[in-house]
Order: structure tokens, then C-alpha cells, then sequence
């Protein structure tokens, strides 16, 4: 197994219930799900949901992909039991409307789970992630290396446990606070 292979399996294997992953992809993650009754997955990304979906029929629990963003799910509200994001956030246009989303779709003491590049806590590894995003995202489907997800969490009212941290890459669980 490969190392990163290993953050997505903590990430997914144990997840019961109804989940949704945002920005699936190619499908990385979808081998690891064991435990969830639907997956529901979308991607904005055409040809990538497309690639989803043909991994997904290998899966190991039902799987369904969708071409949506997160700031504009196609879910009714209270639907999903937990909700995956595996450096995507980094990625989404507007977090704020994005993290509203989650929580419209998101069940009562639900768990948005991430594996997420986020701003290094090091001041001179943060200064140097900041001056190399402006060019990153642009080659890099818009990654914001230095994205304080950690914080726009809290400050938007849900409670954040940080599982892992190495550098710029974070692994966290939080639920929303209502």
C-alpha cells in the first residue's frame, strides 16, 4: 500500500451509513469504502467523473457519480451521514458557499471528514506556500497550498479535531455545531 494510500484508508474504511465525497475525481478513494450503505459522489470535472464512475463499479459498496460542485449540491437537505473531502477543499472556488452546502446536506451530528492541504503552521513554510499559490493553482486545478481550512472551519461554527498534521497536509474530522 502505498503511503498516501494509507491516509485515504483511514479516512474512508470505517464510514457507516450514507456518504457524500466531494470532488471524488478519478475515483482514488472509492477502493477504500467498506462500511457505507451509498456513496454519493460528484466531480466537476466531466472526463474525471467519467473515470469515477468505471472504478466505482469495482467498489465494494454501491457508488454513485455525479458532475456537481460543492458549492451547489444536488442533495436535499439532512441527507447524508458524513461527508468526504480528500484535497479537494483546497480546490473549491468559494469555501464559504462550499462549507454552507456541507452543512445544508449534512445530518444532525454528521462528520465532514478531510485529508486537505492547508496553510503550514510554520511561519517561513507559510510565507513561502502563499508566494507559490498564485502560480500553483493555476496549474493545479485551482490548489490553494495556503488555505487556512482549519480556521475557516471554526470561525463557521463547527468543531474541528485534528487527527494528523505533517507540514501542509492536515487530517481532520468536524461536525456541525447546530
Amino acid at each position: 500500500m502505498l503511503p498516501f494510500d494509507r491516509w485515504r484508508a483511514h479516512l474512508v474504511q470505517e464510514l457507516a451509513g450514507t456518504i457524500l465525497e466531494i470532488g471524488v475525481g478519478a475515483g482514488a478513494n472509492l477502493p477504500f469504502y467498506r462500511r457505507a450503505r451509498q456513496v454519493w459522489a460528484i466531480e466537476p470535472d466531466p472526463e474525471r467523473a467519467q473515470t469515477a464512475s468505471r472504478v466505482a463499479q469495482a467498489a465494494h459498496v454501491p457508488v454513485a457519480v455525479e458532475i456537481a460542485t460543492a458549492e451547489a449540491l444536488p442533495f436535499p437537505n439532512r441527507h447524508v451521514d458524513h461527508i468526504v473531502s480528500s484535497l479537494v477543499f483546497c480546490s473549491v472556488s468559494d469555501p464559504y458557499l462550499a462549507l454552507d452546502e456541507l452543512r445544508r446536506v449534512l445530518k444532525p451530528g454528521g462528520t465532514l471528514h478531510m485529508v486537505e492541504h492547508v496553510r503550514p503552521q510554520t511561519a517561513w513554510l507559510a510565507t513561502l506556500f502563499g508566494a507559490a499559490t498564485p502560480y500553483w493553482s493555476l496549474m493545479a486545478h485551482n490548489c490553494h497550498l495556503d488555505r487556512p481550512t482549519v480556521d475557516l472551519l471554526r470561525s463557521e461554527g463547527w468543531t474541528v479535531d485534528v487527527h494528523k498534521r505533517i507540514a501542509m497536509l492536515v487530517r481532520l474530522s468536524a461536525r456541525r455545531l447546530d
